[in-house]
């Protein structure tokens, strides 16, 4: 089945990056789990956003309204509880993305370079949106279910984020990654053979 044409995978590739790196890949929705109103927290690669509704704010900087944090803030923020593991993962999942978008930057500055280099930029950033999914993943499946394991020495341990949890972006970066794991670079043949086109 043809997802892309090979002469569209660069763009796609530069594209799918800078989704990845502004769309949202986690919703929380806590209906009536604090003081009988509702939260709502938005992750977006960069920071979260976080509402009360029909919740009384006090002086307390918990609930501040709105709330807004970068990953390594929000790790800090939320150390007591629910606890830093899923920030600490959606931080790695950060460093991954960012990568991304700094290979989409030299798909534009160092193109005639990057297509002669033996590592395919359209696959690599196929790669590294997969490993950022697959951390974001992870932070999810701590923020809903909640996690405790030893690491050595250390103990990491999360109790459940209230409400749940909808990992929306995360999913469009899983299918971005398939489209562009998947493009098929093949050479132009010569002017007697018919044309063929890279697809994925």
């Amino acid at each position: 089945m043809v997802w892309v044409k090979s002469e569209l995978a660069e763009e796609l590739a530069v594209v799918a990056a800078w989704l990845s790196a502004f769309i949202p890949w986690s919703v929380s929705v806590a209906l009536g789990s604090i003081q009988g109103g509702t939260l709502v927290e938005v992750r977006f690669p960069l920071g979260l956003v976080r509402y009360l509704f029909g919740i009384e704010v006090t002086g307390d900087a918990s609930l501040q309204n709105p709330l807004l944090k970068t990953p390594w803030g929000a790790a800090e923020f939320y150390a007591g509880s629910p606890g830093s593991l899923p920030y600490d993962l959606w931080t790695l999942g950060v460093v991954v993305i960012a990568a991304a978008v700094l290979l989409s930057i030299a798909m534009y500055v160092f193109e005639e370079r990057l297509a002669e280099s033996a590592v395919d930029p359209v696959r690599l950033m196929g790669g590294l949106l997969l490993v950022g999914a697959v951390l974001l993943s992870l932070s999810s499946l701590v923020l809903q279910l909640g996690a405790s394991f030893q690491l050595g020495s250390r103990s990491l341990a999360a109790d459940p984020f209230p409400g749940y949890v909808l990992p929306i972006g995360v999913l469009l970066q899983y299918a971005f990654a398939y489209v562009l794991l998947r493009v098929e670079r093949v050479e132009e043949t010569s002017a007697d053979g018919p044309a063929t086109e890279d697809t994925a």
